[in-house]
């Protein structure tokens, strides 16, 4: 991220702002923690402390997971040259799990050893600045990582050269300060619930799109999963209160399984096609 920042803040909450940076091209919290504090945070506590009880949640929903994961595998081989991926920040190792599901050799590389002890044992312990490889891969994926880290750009310029010519981004972000979460911010308890002190970064469709072709990417695939949001416009309000977004959230799941893979994935295409949809799920060949 480059050293002067111009933007007027556009969100706040629990004493963290977020500017709509001009520098940046998107949006960011106005003040960055401090690096070596983050890769203790993701070393040790991220899993531990901040999602505690994520793998038993996980592991209850793998149904859904599995099916979700499947319609972003269909997307991605219509695309790439090979079977080769890199999941990057791959937790518990659940992506590379349906990798090696549909006969694809799968590498991950994760800060956290808890969660790399549980994770397929081609996964390496650390971050992606300290990978040391000369394989280039027929996909790189980064499933809710780029929010997190304090230069999504320079991460996406590393993960260009990692890949084999041809070979193709699978990336996803929150889909924040869309018109609908502004919409249902004015009438929640907890308003800007979706800033978080552990998101640095927060996209649209359009800053993501530019951010991603800046690094040398062009998008081929488009996808999103369900607009939680228009619960709170219909007034089951989860923002503070974990009993019900876990209900709400079950209710997708449920949905999600009863359609379809091909209903399932026309549905999400056409919503992410409108800008609509909770997550930014987008696939880039490398240009």
């Amino acid at each position: 991220m480059q050293n002067e920042h111009v933007g007027s803040p556009i969100g706040e909450r629990d004493d963290l702002r977020v500017i709509d940076c001009k520098t940046c091209g998107y949006a960011h919290l106005e003040t960055m923690p401090n690096t070596d504090d983050l890769n203790r945070f993701y070393a040790s506590d991220f899993w531990t402390k901040e999602k505690p009880g994520a793998l038993a949640r996980i592991d209850e929903q793998r149904e859904w997971w599995a099916a979700i994961y499947g319609d972003w595998f269909e997307l991605i081989e219509r695309h790439t040259p090979n079977r080769t991926l890199l999941d990057v920040g791959a937790g518990y190792g659940h992506f590379m799990r349906e990798a090696q599901t549909r006969k694809w050799r799968a590498h991950g590389i994760e800060p956290s050893r808890e969660a790399v002890k549980y994770a397929p044992s081609d996964t390496f312990y650390g971050t992606w600045k300290n990978l040391r490889t000369w394989i280039r891969y027929a996909c790189l994926s980064a499933l809710w990582l780029i929010e997190h880290l304090p230069d999504p750009l320079h991460f996406l310029r590393w993960a260009h050269d990692r890949l084999s010519l041809g070979g193709v981004l699978l990336a996803v972000v929150p889909n924040d300060f869309s018109p609908i979460q502004l919409r249902a911010n004015h009438g929640v308890e907890n308003p800007f619930w979706f800033v978080d002190k552990t998101h640095l970064s927060y996209f649209t469709p359009e800053s993501f799109a530019n951010m991603v072709g800046r690094a040398g990417f062009r998008i081929v695939e488009r996808s999103t999963l369900h607009p939680v949001e228009r619960f709170l416009l219909n007034g089951e309000d989860y923002t503070n209160n974990s009993a019900l977004g876990a209900k709400l959230y079950d209710s997708v799941t449920q949905y999600d399984l009863e359609l379809t893979r091909p209903e399932r994935m026309a549905r999400y295409q056409d919503l992410a096609r409108r800008g609509e949809g909770r997550e930014l799920v987008v696939v880039a060949v490398r240009e």
